[in-house]
Order: C-alpha cells, then structure tokens, then sequence
C-alpha cells in the first residue's frame, strides 16, 4: 500500500472510488510509515499479526494480535509499526452504508457516531460479547476481500459490523472515546501551513499566526495534538518530503536538501542520519537495490 498525503494532510486513500467506495488494506507495518493523516473515509483496522501504536490527537493505543481499533471520519491519526505488524485496514465512505442523503441508514445509524466529535477512536480488543462479534465480523470481512465479486457481501457484512458497533459505544463508558483534543481546526491550520512553507525559512512566529495564537498558545497546541513540537514537526516533514525526492528522482543531494528547507548539505546530513540511522545516498542507495529486488523477482 502506498500512502498518498495531501497538502492539508488529507489522505487520498488508496482503492477507494465513487462507484464503489470501499478499500481493504494489508499492510506489513514495518515497511510502510504512516505520519500523521485524515480522511472522509471511516475506517476498521484489525492487527492480524504483532504490535501496532495507533495515535490521534487525544490518545494513543497499543493493539496486540486479534484486536482493533475504529476510527472516525476526519481524525487526524498517526499509525507506527511496534512489532512486525500485519495490519487489516478496512476503510469506507459514510454513503456506502448510507446510501442516498438524509435516509434512515444515515440519520439514525451514523450520523451519531460520526458528528460526535468526542468520538475520534475506539479500541475493540474482545472483552464484551459485542466486541467479540466485531472482531470475528472483521476476520470474516478481511477473508472475504480474497474472493472475487463481493461487493454485496462486504456491504452486508459492514452493515453487521456497524451495529456491532453501536454496541460497543452504547455499552462503554464514555470516558474510553472521550476526545481531549480542544480546537482541532487550529493544529490542521498550523500543520497545513508548515506542508506549504516547508521549503522556506520558517519562524515559531509565522506557525503561530497562520491559526492567529500566540507563540505560548501554538507550543501548547502541539505538544498536547501530537506530542511534537512546531520546530521538530517541521523538521520530520522535511525529512520525509527529503525521502520521496531520493526515491524518486536523481537530483543531487544538496539541490534534495534545498528543496527541502535545509540550509546546507551537512546539515541535512546531520538531521537525516539522526532520523533514519544512515546518510541520504546510502538510504537512496538502499531503495534502489530493494526496486531492483522487487522488479526481478
């Protein structure tokens, strides 16, 4: 799978189209990085093998193998790899079950999940009856996507697992979805305009006016969203845009370091051994062999 981010950090999920608006993802977490993200689609993962961190902007989860998490249309998330992680992702758009606007299916059956917005994610890790129907619902609706002509199957299948669902949060205490995060639109604002000025000299100053706060308001804002400063955020996202310039182009190693707001070659040496344990021509280097390797195989 590969992970396409917008500019405002929303994510073009992969397999999901207007004529059928479902995607199911197996994903080997220790080969793919999932930074922070959101998307329209809802979305059921299921750890199908190790570890995996999942993180919103009120919480972080640890999941084991055989248990879930389900995440709201439009949170912003952040998904890490723990211990060889097999991830099933399973990601749909409101009007899949939905079906046409304002009927019964969305009224009544989501819209209450999806426009509480103290509801951004939900662990399932089978410690009710409900919650282990879910799971063993996701294992059937993962086996399922193998098969060919499914669409009816999985539509029904979802169906089942969204009342299972219901449950669930009916049945929680509420202090387990409870989101802390205050004023969401600011860190989208401030984390959109780092992605549009990464490339550029950028100031705490300027971070903080783009969601018109003050410096003190802006430090307090990332560190309680993502656990990051505004400075060190910046630096990661440029250390990523740097990866996909390495990836796929043959530019320089000082026009990629340039282009990606680093003011000199060894200083962006420096930040990019610290974060991916190995200098940028050894780490290109290193994504070539691995194409090389897929391509002849």
């Amino acid at each position: 799978m590969k992970l396409q981010i917008k500019r405002n950090m929303m994510e073009e999920v992969e397999g999901l189209y207007n004529e059928y608006p479902y995607a199911f993802h197996h994903t080997d977490m220790s080969e793919t990085a999932v930074p922070w993200h959101w998307h329209e689609a809802l979305e059921f993962g299921y750890v199908a093998e190790g570890r995996v961190k999942i993180s919103t902007t009120s919480r972080t989860l640890t999941l084991e193998k055989g248990e879930a998490y389900f995440t709201n249309s439009n949170t912003l998330t952040t998904v890490e790899n723990i211990e060889s992680c097999i991830l099933e992702s399973h990601l749909f758009h409101p009007i899949f079950l939905g079906g046409h606007f304002k009927s019964v299916f969305e009224t009544k059956y989501l819209n209450p999940v999806i426009q509480n917005k103290e509801i951004d994610m939900l662990c399932i890790r089978g410690e009710t009856d409900a919650q282990r129907k879910l799971l063993g619902k996701l294992r059937q609706l993962s086996q399922l996507q193998s098969q060919p002509d499914v669409e009816f199957q999985t539509r029904s299948l979802l169906g089942e697992i969204w009342l299972f669902l219901l449950s669930v949060i009916q049945e929680a205490d509420s202090s387990i979805y409870r989101s802390a995060a205050k004023n969401p639109d600011r860190i989208l604002t401030m984390m959109a305009f780092i992605q549009e000025n990464y490339a550029d000299r950028i100031t705490l100053e300027e971070i903080a006016d783009s969601a018109s706060i003050s410096t003190r308001e802006c430090l307090r804002c990332f560190r309680e969203s993502i656990r990051q400063s505004p400075m060190d955020y910046l630096i990661e996202y440029r250390v990523r845009m740097a990866k996909k310039l390495l990836e796929t182009t043959n530019l320089s190693i000082t026009e990629i370091a340039l282009r990606c707001g680093f003011n000199s070659n060894s200083y962006f040496t420096k930040i990019f051994r610290r974060s991916c344990g190995k200098t940028p021509n050894a780490y290109r280097k290193e994504r070539q062999s691995l194409e090389t390797a897929v391509a002849l195989t």
